[in-house]
């Protein structure tokens, strides 16, 4: 019994690009509701 070391790369780098998708979209998601707070708080200002 042989292990196919190439497809156990190929579906490792798969769940890594995955993980860094959430985890960037997670990231996106936050600064957007940073940027609606700032924007609250600068038209209260006003």
């Amino acid at each position: 019994m042989s292990i196919n070391y190439q497809l156990i790369i190929v579906v490792m780098m798969f769940v890594i690009l995955i993980s860094i998708q959430f985890t960037l979209n997670k990231i996106y998601l936050v600064l957007k509701d940073i940027k609606e707070i700032l924007n609250l708080k600068r038209l209260r200002k006003d």
